[in-house]
């Protein structure tokens, strides 16, 4: 899984019933403003863009006050011209927001309950995240050496993983326990990157359940389900119907191999990693794929992201994958990254005996679903 994240506000709109007539009042006071004028903006899941809903001169004193209006509960963002700087749920009718620009990550806030639980999030987001981060360039660094201590690189990697599942509790827990489907939505997308896709669904599920007519949740939903099922032509791989492209990496055992060695099968190209925490867990849905259609003109190859032989070799063992594998030992370098046009794992496209790409990130009942259709 590829880091660093980074807050993407402009990608979601989040929407749950709201008390009263919709109408509420920001205001406080800002520290370091980098211009006279400050913006009220609704964020919008339909588009990356920011609706600016009010705008106003900000005091000598550096103080606010703007003014919005909606009948649910969604994300908003105070900013200045194209440089939002304080993002903030409308579940109060007067909220109070005090921020210094130059530090305005964890704001003070009063009036917002499901800000203030945000804003905790956010906080405890970063503080994994910035130790996996560290982690992984540590990882990295060794990588690089002319001749790295396997040892030191299992350790690394093992606190990676560690740290990689201390970052998915963190999301588990505020989805699965939050009352505020505006602030569950900004979690899930974060989500998407850390826990496996199975289990992303099943939190959306209950999200869906717990607040019904959430119409982000609603939205989160279905685009969950559109990437679930690759069929869908809404689904969008550049790759999708093309020429799968070649590849050359060495096997286990050191011989080379082409993924266009298995033309005229359907061969599952599979991208994973010893590291990554979700590949791991998605193995054993690949196994039993493996184990159902192997004798249907049907095979996987996988193709590592590794970076250590030997974490990836054991990796292969105790999982039980006994399907050809191949990598360049590489990680993000690797070639297979930008051949295929991905940026996290797991990753894997379908190949058809033509040596067509027919589907993409192909996960849980999705993976056999595909297979049951093409293999009858």
């Amino acid at each position: 899984m590829k880091y660093l994240f980074y807050f993407s506000f402009a990608t979601l709109v989040f929407a749950s019933c709201k008390n009263g007539d919709g109408n509420f009042t920001v205001s406080g006071k800002i520290e370091n403003a980098p211009s006279d004028m400050v913006y009220l903006e609704h964020l919008s899941y339909d588009t990356p863009d920011m609706k600016v809903t009010d705008s106003v001169k900000i005091g000598s004193d550096g103080t606010f006050k703007l003014k919005g209006a909606s009948p649910q509960q969604d994300l908003f963002v105070i900013g200045f011209k194209d440089n939002p700087a304080v993002i903030f749920i409308n579940d109060g009718d007067d909220i109070k927001i005090n921020f210094d620009v130059n530090g305005f990550h964890y704001p003070d806030i009063t009036g917002s309950d499901a800000s203030k639980e945000l804003y905790q999030f956010i906080k405890d987001y970063w503080q994994k995240d910035s130790l996996l981060s560290l982690t992984y360039y540590q990882l990295d660094t060794i990588s690089k050496t002319n001749k790295p201590d396997t040892n030191i690189v299992k350790e690394v990697q093992e606190k990676y993983t560690q740290q990689l599942g201390d970052l998915a509790n963190v999301l588990r827990s505020f989805i699965n326990s939050s009352k505020n489907p505006a602030a569950i939505c900004f979690v899930l997308d974060k989500a998407k990157g850390v826990v496996a896709p199975d289990e992303l669904q099943a939190m959306v599920e209950g999200a869906s359940k717990r607040f019904p007519n959430h119409t982000g949740i609603t939205s989160f939903k279905k685009a969950i389900s559109q990437q679930q099922n690759s069929d869908d032509p809404n689904v969008s791989y550049a790759l999708l119907n093309q020429e799968a492209p070649d590849l050359t990496m060495q096997s286990v055992d050191g011989k080379t191999m082409h993924i266009s060695d298995f033309k005229g099968k359907y061969v599952l190209v599979d991208f994973w990693a010893s590291w990554c925490a979700p590949c791991r867990a998605e193995n054993p849905n690949v196994v039993v794929a493996y184990n159902k259609f192997k004798d249907k003109n049907f095979t996987i190859l996988g193709v590592s992201l590794d970076n250590d032989k030997q974490s990836w070799m054991d990796a292969i063992k105790k999982d039980g994958l006994i399907w050809n594998q191949m990598s360049d030992l590489k990680q993000w370098e690797s070639s297979a990254v930008t051949a295929y046009q991905f940026d996290g794992i797991p990753f894997n496209v379908l190949i058809d005996p033509s040596g067509k790409i027919i589907a993409s990130g192909l996960r849980g009942d999705a993976l056999e679903k595909k297979l049951t259709e093409v293999l009858q």
